[in-house]
């Protein structure tokens, strides 16, 4: 016989594992912004009973990617430029932060650092430049000992990819994002931890600067 706790342990997993499957799904466009969720039709695609999927999507509203409504049910939040403004700033601080408490490490990262983006330079599918973006700030970040702040960065750069799809959508963009890493990387191998700071500043200040027109636009 399963005991009690067993039991919890595994519903636990499962929404989890559903709330990871759903998240991934909404920040690659595959649920589009303003998209009804048909519990139905999802539970059923992933084989599993419509409560611990509604715990997830509930999980999930909670987090900001979903909204609920009595008559319409669950739909994927729509882009907001409130949310670019809110969000991109804390990014910067953050990774800023993250830079300074591993300043001595900058040296030994920019080989690496500067090999990704130029693998970055030459993506031309959204998702790919999307993809070997994170990682070159999840590399610069990475040294950092400070777990909680590495852990709070992650979860920012989840929420975020949304925005960034519609960003590396326009490959008219990436050169600008290359040359602003690049800076990044001349600013490393000079050891000068501000100019680091600064420049990544500038790097995630211009794509919030981009979105809030594009939207803008919209």
């Amino acid at each position: 016989m399963t005991s009690p706790k067993v039991c919890s342990a595994r519903t636990s997993r499962l929404r989890q594992n559903l709330r990871l499957t759903l998240l991934r799904r909404i920040v690659s466009g595959h649920f589009k912004a303003g998209e009804p969720i048909n519990e139905s039709r999802v539970a059923a695609r992933m084989k599993v009973s419509r409560t611990p999927l509604r715990e997830a999507l509930l999980q999930l509203e909670r987090e900001g990617f979903i909204r609920s409504d009595e008559r319409r049910g669950f739909s994927v939040e729509h882009l907001s430029t409130r949310e670019v403004r809110e969000i991109y700033p804390m990014i910067w601080t953050l990774e800023g932060l993250a830079v300074r408490s591993s300043s001595v490490c900058m040296p030994i990262l920019a080989p690496e650092l500067a090999r990704i983006n130029s693998h970055f330079a030459k993506a031309r599918d959204p998702q790919r430049a999307l993809a070997l973006d994170t990682l070159w700030h999840e590399r610069l970040t990475s040294q950092s000992q400070n777990q909680r702040l590495l852990a709070a960065i992650s979860a920012l750069r989840l929420t975020i990819q949304r925005y960034e799809t519609v960003y590396m959508a326009d490959p008219r963009l990436i050169p600008q994002s290359v040359s602003q890493h690049n800076a990044i990387i001349d600013a490393m191998k000079k050891r000068d931890t501000e100019a680091v700071v600064k420049r990544l500043e500038d790097n995630w200040r211009f794509g919030m600067e981009v979105l809030i027109r594009k939207m803008g636009e919209e």
